[in-house]
Parts: structure tokens; sequence; C-alpha cells
């Protein structure tokens, strides 16, 4: 198999039990039931303000469960909260990191949902690996696909925010889970005011949390980079602006181009 490390630590969690999908679809973002047709599906576990706590990919695990894969420093906490949620189910929840790992590859497991720059991604028994190819992090920011741990932390982004609207990480039309009302709110209204874009230097990219600006007006600051690119999360009224006031857009005195991204759906 050709596969590599993640640049990140992910952690294997698997859910099983015979009311494992029914828990699962109240919880979560995303719609479970895409898997039969697509493999895998990223989501997010949401607080009732309709934050994110924890992302993660769900794939079909062994005897009928699944397998969430998200990152290495979180699976404690998401356990505890699963496991809050679980009430009377018949679910069981156990972390499978001792045996199991995620890796990354270019032939093999499910595409990434978030862009098809992004490969495939596979759960498979512990074993040395690969570390990650130099370009990946690269094409990561490119298709300004954020990561949690490197461009936003738990309880503080909205979905939106972190552009998992844009990037097959929420269903719109499957019913209620955790914070689906002011997600679903935010998207009806049109009350998005913060993404996550690309941000363009002529020299070597600024550090993470840089304030972006146009003229005093501030857009937001950048996050992670590499080379002439970052990921930045930026205010999209105050660019819409800056961009109509032919404004110049700085960081740090230096100009830089910002694009928001595209639907991947």
């Amino acid at each position: 198999m050709n596969i590599f490390a993640p640049p990140r630590t992910r952690a294997v969690l698997e859910v099983t039990g015979e009311d494992a999908t029914d828990f699962l679809q109240g919880l979560i973002t995303n719609d479970i039931t895409r898997l039969e047709r697509e493999g895998m599906v990223y989501a997010a576990l949401l607080s009732p303000q309709g934050k994110i706590l924890h992302t993660f990919f769900i794939s079909h695990g062994a005897d009928g469960g699944y397998w969430l894969d998200t990152p290495e420093e979180n699976i404690t906490d998401l356990m505890r909260r699963l496991r809050m949620f679980r009430l009377r189910a018949k679910v069981h929840i156990e972390d499978k990191s001792a045996d199991m790992m995620v890796a990354l590859g270019t032939d093999t497991g499910f595409a990434d949902p978030r862009s098809t720059l992004l490969g495939t991604r596979v759960i498979v028994p512990i074993a040395d690996i690969a570390p990650p190819p130099s370009d990946y992090e690269a094409d990561r920011i490119t298709a300004c696909v954020p990561d949690e741990g490197a461009d936003f932390n738990s309880e503080e982004t909205f979905p939106s925010d972190a552009n998992m609207d844009l990037q097959n990480g929420v269903a719109f039309k499957k019913g209620c889970y955790v914070g689906q009302e002011v997600v679903s709110r935010m998207k009806r209204r049109g009350t998005i005011r913060k993404r996550m874009a690309l941000a363009a230097f002529d020299g070597p990219a600024l550090d993470y949390g840089t304030e972006i600006m146009a003229g005093a007006a501030r857009l937001g600051d950048i996050r992670s980079s590499t080379d002439r690119q970052a990921l930045a999360l930026i205010r999209t009224d105050r660019l819409e602006k800056a961009m109509g006031d032919c404004a110049l857009i700085t960081a740090d005195g230096t100009s830089l181009v910002l694009t928001l991204p595209e639907s991947q759906e």
C-alpha cells in the first residue's frame, strides 16, 4: 500500500452496538447514511451554541460499527462527550489507538471528502510508515482546507468558519443534531460572516496570528502557512467592503491577496 503518516497524529475511536447508527446520526453535523455511497464522511460534534467541539472522519469499522478518525489530543474529551450522550442507547465506545492508526495515501482507502487534492484516508493496524510528503500541507492550504489543531481549536469556531459547510462536512437536510438550529439559521439567514480564506504573499508567508488589515479595518489573522501561502480566518463582510473600496490589504506591512473558497459539493 502506498501510505504515509498524517502531518499531525490522529487517534481511532470505535463506536459499535445495535444503536450505533442512530446514535451518531442524532449527534453529528453530517448524514451518516452517506457512507453507503461514499465510504467516508467528514463531520463534527457541536456545542448547543453551534460551535465545533470536535471534528472527525467516519468510516465503517469492524462488526458493523464505525471508526472515528480524530486528532490524538482530543480523543479523551471526545469519548467523554459521546458517552455522556449515550444514556440508554446500546452503544459501546472504545479508544482503538493502541491497535489501529490513521494513514493517508494516494491509491488506497477512501477519498478525503474535503478536497480532491488531499488523496485518501484509511484505518490500518499499527505499523511504521513513512512521514508525510513535503507537499501535503502545501496542497491542504492551496485547497483552503483548515485542520483542527492547526487552524482552529475547540469551542471557538462555527462549522462555516472552518469551511465545513463548503467541504462536505455539514448536511443541511438530514434533520436534528446538537447545535443544528444555530448552524441552520446562519445558513438560512445569510449571517455567515467569517471564513478561512487563502492568503497569497509575494514573499514568505507570515507567522500564525499576524493581523490582516484593510486600511484601519481588521479583517482577520493568519493561521497555518507554507512557503508563500497561508490560511487566514477573515471577516467576509469586511473583505467585501475592502474590495469594493479598492483598499490595500496587508499583514505586518506586507501586501497579500485573499481568495475565498468555493463549494466542493
